[in-house]
C-alpha cells in the first residue's frame, strides 16, 4: 500500500529547504521540533546520538515517536530535492517514507512538494484504518502554510 500526497508551494525548492534548515520547524536536518508541524503521527524525532552535529548523512539512525510507540528509522536519502527514511517497529510495522521537493511544472520557481510511504508488512493494514491520506494531505496543507508566511515575510523585509 502506497500513500501519496503533494502540494504546490510558492516558494522554490531551496526556499523550502531554507525555511526548514533556517527555523527549525520540521527538522530534516535537525529534530528536535518535527512536533510543530502539527503531525498526527510523528511527534519527537532526535538523531543517534542525539547530541551529534552537521548534516543527516545516508545510513544515519534517527528515533522517531510515532505517537507512543519509539521506532529507530534509517536514513536512506538526504540531498536538497529529497529525504527518505526507512522504519521497522518491531519487524511488523515497516515503511519507506520520503519528501521530495521538487521544481515545481505546473507554476516555475514554485515547488512541487510530495509527501509519501510504501507501508509494508501489518502497517498495510493499519494504515487503512487510520485514515493515512487525510493525515499525509493535512501535513503538506500545514508545511505549505509555514513555508509561504515565512518565505512571504522575507520578501517583504527585503523591500
Amino acid at each position: 500500500m502506497k500513500v501519496y500526497s503533494e502540494i504546490e508551494i510558492e516558494a522554490t525548492p531551496e526556499e523550502c529547504r531554507a525555511v526548514i534548515q533556517m527555523l527549525r520547524t520540521i527538522q530534516f536536518l535537525d529534530f528536535k521540533n518535527f512536533h510543530e508541524m502539527k503531525s498526527d503521527l510523528v511527534r519527537p524525532i532526535t538523531r543517534k546520538p542525539a547530541d551529534k552535529e552537521g548534516p543527516v548523512e545516508k545510513g544515519e539512525l534517527l528515533t522517531c515517536d510515532f505517537v507512543q510507540a519509539i521506532s529507530d528509522v534509517t536514513v536512506l536519502e538526504n540531498t536538497t530535492r529529497e529525504f527518505t527514511w526507512r522504519g521497522d517497529l518491531w519487524y511488523v510495522l515497516s515503511g519507506v517514507h520520503s519528501y521530495f521537493f521538487k521544481p515545481s511544472e505546473i507554476t516555475p520557481g514554485h515547488t512541487t512538494f510530495v509527501n509519501t510511504e510504501t507501508y509494508m508488512r501489518f502497517n498495510v493494514v493499519l494504515m487503512r484504518f487510520l485514515d493515512a491520506q487525510r493525515m499525509y494531505d493535512k501535513f503538506c496543507r500545514d508545511f505549505k502554510a509555514r513555508v509561504e508566511s515565512v518565505v512571504r515575510a522575507k520578501r517583504e523585509e527585503g523591500k
